[in-house]
Order: structure tokens, then C-alpha cells, then sequence
């Protein structure tokens, strides 16, 4: 198994950063060599140890929370002691493994799955299909989009350690990320700042920046008995090389293509053609270009007092298409408004292009049912 201290390095080490959405903490080398609570001095009186470790059947296993110390012989620590579900600490109960969580998290999450998030990292490097497949997401997000990273999520460990042993075809589906985008509440403070600075500080046409998180689930304390379940994401980035004989006309040529949004009511629609659903119809219109930094009453005043009267029932909406701008992505789009649009219309949309999205604006978002 390649060392992953040697990993590091080949993942250029100046630009490795990780840190989990609620610990902050930057992680370079510094990794404790006893998980918290564990004291050096009592290892030779009775060993923690795990169930994964060597051990022969006289020897004692010890619950790792410190306030509890119970023992017990390895045959009875296999039926009734429990292990922490990310990773091989051993507890003698429920309890004394949700107690411990508080001080045990940081070691667990960083040794063990900051380790797994630096491996992922290095199999996307070392990989041709998966670095091709990277590379691929990064260029095409970088023409359409401007400066970003690829993010590749796991929601739990075990997905990641899939990926591992078995590839491409396990990563699930990465995507690409806007840097403006970014949000600290995920990553926390210091991981965003550090990801914000790799994504302006990179060159689109030669790197990529990769982002990868991995979800960890645990049971930790709470009033009145109750189980509860704390997530938290642990989180490392680092600059790759784009794949070697990346086709750039491909990516240029697939990021060309402007985006297309439809705004219609479909078939079937409820209370269709009363006043209710052409006001449902016109608030998620507003709505929906709003999200992208548009204003319809201020710049396509027109269209704005057309869908009014459509309202009103005084006038009937003749489909309009309009070009503006997305205030995220910087970029101009289709938009392609048709709010009583006629079923053969509708057959007539493309339904296998990526850059063609239909919004259906009859559904009322106020709606509980």
C-alpha cells in the first residue's frame, strides 16, 4: 500500500488543505498517535485495542471512554461491546460510545477520513478514465461558468472506500462548483477561504482544482434518551494536472451551446385557465429569474406588462423568448416564456439535451399537497 505521506507530496502538498463544516481546523502532519482519552501509561497494564487487531483470547478489552474503563475478555467484548461506526475504537455500550464522541470526533474524522479524502485524491491523479472524467467536468464547468472546482461527494465512508477499490465507475456523479458558490457553512471558514484562494490562484488551461468530501454520520448525546444523529463533512482540496490529450475542442464546443429555460405550464395542470393559476403561473415566472439575478418589471418591461394583462384575463400570452443574463454565471441564456403553451408545442421541446431545462410554472409553491 502506497504510503500516504508520499501521496501528499505527489498531490502537491503546498496546495493540500482539510478541514470538517464544524471543526475549522487545518491538517497538515500533525495526527495523535493515541485517539483522545487514551493514556499512554496504562498500555502496559491493559491494551485498547480494537476488534480488527490481533489478539489472542487471553488478553483484555477496554472501553475507550476514560470516565469507564470497563473490561472485558475478548470473547465477551465481541458479543456485547460496540465499535464506533466510522471507525475501530471499541466502547462497552451505546452510551459510553456517544459520550466519548465529543472527544474523539476530531480524531476520528481527521485521521481516519481525512486519510480516505487524501486517498480518493490520489486515485483520481493516478487513474486515466477518472482523471479523464475529472478533467472533463473541470474544463467544461470552467467555459461555461468561469472559475470553480469539481466537487465529488460521498455520503459516507464506505462509498469512498468503494470508490478505491473499485474506480470510475463508483464516484458517483462529480460536479462543478462556482467559486462564488462556495458555501463556508459547508466546508467551514478556513477550508472555503482556502478553496476560494486555490480557484482564483489556478490555471484553467493546464489545472483543476478538486474538491472532495466525505459525509460522516454519528450518534452523540442527548436529553431524554432519545438517539440523535450529528453529520458532519470532512473536506480536502488540492490543484491536479488536467488529463493529458484532453480533447479542448470537445469542452469548448459542449460549454458553447447556450443554456435554454423553459418556462411553461404542463399538461394537466390544476385550476387551469382561471385567474389563480395564470397569477400562480406569472409568480413563478418572477420567481424563477429572480433566482438568476433578474428583474422582470425593470429590464423587459414589456414582457412584464404583457404577463400582467394575461393575468387580468384581458389578454392572451403569445410565447416570447428573451436573452438575459445570469448574475451568477456571468453568462447569457435562452429563456422562453409560454405559459398556456399547447401539448403539440410541448412535444416539439428537445428532451435529451443537457442544456435545455423545462420548468413546469403551474405548480404552486405555497401548495401542500
Amino acid at each position: 500500500m502506497t504510503d500516504l505521506s508520499q501521496e501528499m507530496e505527489q498531490l502537491e502538498v503546498g496546495e493540500l488543505w482539510s478541514a470538517s463544516s464544524t471543526g475549522n481546523e487545518p491538517i497538515y502532519a500533525e495526527v495523535r498517535r493515541h485517539s483522545e482519552g487514551c493514556n499512554a501509561g496504562d498500555q502496559g497494564r491493559s491494551r485498547r485495542v480494537s476488534f480488527d487487531m490481533a489478539v489472542t483470547e487471553g488478553e483484555v478489552v477496554r472501553c475507550r471512554y476514560n470516565k469507564c474503563n470497563k473490561t472485558a475478555s475478548l470473547a465477551e467484548a465481541k458479543k456485547t461491546y460496540k465499535t464506533c461506526h466510522n471507525c475501530t475504537h471499541v466502547y462497552c455500550s451505546r452510551e459510553c460510545r456517544r459520550s466519548h464522541w465529543e472527544k474523539h470526533r476530531k480524531t476520528c474524522l481527521h485521521s481516519r477520513v481525512g486519510a480516505l479524502c487524501r486517498k480518493v485524491m490520489s486515485n483520481i491523479k493516478e487513474d486515466e478514465e477518472t482523471l479523464h472524467h475529472i478533467s472533463l467536468i473541470a474544463r467544461r464547468g470552467y467555459l461555461s461558468k468561469g472559475r470553480g472546482a469539481v466537487k465529488v461527494l460521498f455520503s459516507r465512508p464506505k462509498n469512498a472506500e468503494d470508490f478505491i477499490a473499485e474506480g470510475n465507475k463508483r464516484i458517483g456523479e462529480p460536479s462543478f462548483v462556482k467559486w462564488t458558490d462556495l458555501q463556508a457553512e459547508e466546508t467551514g471558514k478556513e477550508m472555503h477561504d482556502e478553496l476560494v484562494r486555490l480557484c482564483k490562484a489556478y490555471n484553467p488551461d493546464t489545472r483543476l482544482v478538486l474538491y472532495v468530501v466525505v459525509c460522516v454520520v454519528s450518534e452523540v448525546p442527548s436529553t431524554g434518551g432519545a438517539v440523535k444523529w450529528e453529520m458532519q463533512m470532512v473536506s480536502r482540496c488540492a490543484k491536479l494536472k488536467l488529463a493529458p490529450g484532453l480533447n479542448q475542442s470537445d469542452c469548448a464546443k459542449e460549454a458553447s451551446e447556450p443554456e435554454t429555460l423553459i418556462l411553461t405550464s404542463l399538461p394537466g395542470a390544476r385550476d387551469q385557465g382561471t385567474r389563480k393559476a395564470r397569477q400562480i403561473s406569472f409568480t413563478n415566472i418572477q420567481r424563477h429569474l429572480r433566482q438568476r439575478g433578474i428583474s422582470l418589471r425593470k429590464q423587459f418591461p414589456e414582457v412584464y406588462q404583457r404577463l400582467c394583462a394575461y393575468v387580468e384575463g384581458t389578454e392572451r400570452f403569445v410565447p416570447v423568448t428573451i436573452y438575459p443574463r445570469d448574475v451568477a454565471s456571468g453568462k447569457n441564456f435562452m429563456c422562453i416564456i409560454m405559459p398556456d403553451a399547447e401539448p403539440e408545442k410541448l412535444e416539439l421541446i428537445p428532451k435529451d439535451s443537457a442544456h435545455v431545462r423545462t420548468i413546469d410554472i403551474s405548480i404552486d409553491p405555497d401548495s401542500t399537497v
